[in-house]
């Protein structure tokens, strides 16, 4: 099956002496392949950002100098929110409410979008990193981080289950046995919260993620699952993405619904921000009954279930 590949063919990746990986071009995935691709209208703008990918999703198409604009803010976000296709319908329910505020988006994994947000290239923060977040807290760059919706990470993998991990009785387990047999994994290797997620789940297993079997696509989620797929081989996704692109891959959910893989999104306003007070009004509302409301409205390719919660669920808005 076809996957968007990440450097001429998922065959070309480069296998890891271990865990962690030097800088690479951030962003959302390529538009190569079936991952996501921005709606209608959207542009790509950067006069601000060298780097990154900027899409106007649900505010018009924003180029040039929009961003000094008076009713314009930037959200950097995740490629989760994006390839599961959350963030676009909670600008959109956003702008049913404030119909006078634009929000341009920069989409990139949780380690390079507090970077922009350290360097004020963005106004406000949509990240899963808790340690990094802290990290970011810590340093002075932002007041606080405020844990606003979550969701689950699976570790999926090809149906025949070489590793035999269906059934395993944590994640670490799984990854352990990953490793002792040196089946196929693909990490993400790009500083998200994934990632960081995934280094976690290695220590915990006391494993080492090194060799031909490990390999890192560098990029955001829905390219990974399409190399993992590719590959026949594990990967760590979030639940909802992993559900946006099923009917694409060739991969199952394997191990899910365990606390350690709880996955909590957070806000935070950068001190380097230029419209602290315009991004101060999207993040009230996410934490509104309103908001609330949308992000536990949101369903996948318009399933049963919610993926998404928010967060905390005994919030007495919700």
């Amino acid at each position: 099956m076809a996957v968007a590949r990440v450097a001429g063919s998922a065959g070309s990746l480069r296998p890891r002496g271990g865990v962690g990986r030097g800088p690479h071009l951030p962003g959302r995935d390529s538009d190569e392949g079936p991952a996501r691709q921005p709606a209608a209208g959207a542009a790509v703008d950067t006069p601000r950002l060298t780097f990154a990918l900027i899409f106007a999703l649900g505010g018009g198409v924003c180029a040039g100098a929009c961003g000094t604009d008076q009713d314009t803010f930037v959200l950097g976000a995740t490629t989760s929110t994006y390839d599961s296709g959350l963030l676009e319908h909670l600008i959109a329910r956003f702008n049913e409410d404030q119909p006078g505020l634009r929000v341009r988006t920069v989409i990139a994994g949780s380690g390079e979008a507090l970077e922009l947000g350290r360097t004020g290239d963005v106004d406000l923060l949509l990240v899963h990193a808790p340690d990094a977040e802290a990290r970011f807290v810590e340093a002075g760059h932002a007041p606080r981080r405020s844990p606003v919706l979550a969701n689950g990470y699976v570790i999926a993998g090809p149906p025949s289950d070489p590793a035999r991990i269906r059934g395993s009785a944590s994640p670490s387990e799984a990854f352990a046995t990953i490793a002792r047999g040196e089946h196929g994994f693909v990490s993400r290797g790009d500083s998200s919260g994934t990632h960081a997620r995934e280094i976690l789940l290695w220590r915990e297993a006391g494993a080492a993620a090194a060799g031909a079997w490990y390999v890192e696509s560098g990029q955001g989620q829905a390219t990974t699952l399409h190399v993992a797929s590719e590959r026949g081989a594990y990967v760590l996704t979030d639940d909802a993405t992993f559900a946006m692109l099923s009917e694409t891959l060739d991969l199952e959910a394997l191990v899910e619904g365990h606390p350690s893989l709880r996955n909590v999104y957070s806000l935070l306003t950068p001190r380097a921000a230029l419209q602290p007070e315009r991004a101060a009004v999207f993040a009230d509302w996410l934490r509104s009954a309103n908001g609330r409301r949308a992000i536990g409205g949101f369903r996948v390719r318009d399933g049963p279930e919610a993926l998404f919660a928010p967060w905390p669920r005994d919030d007495p808005a919700n």
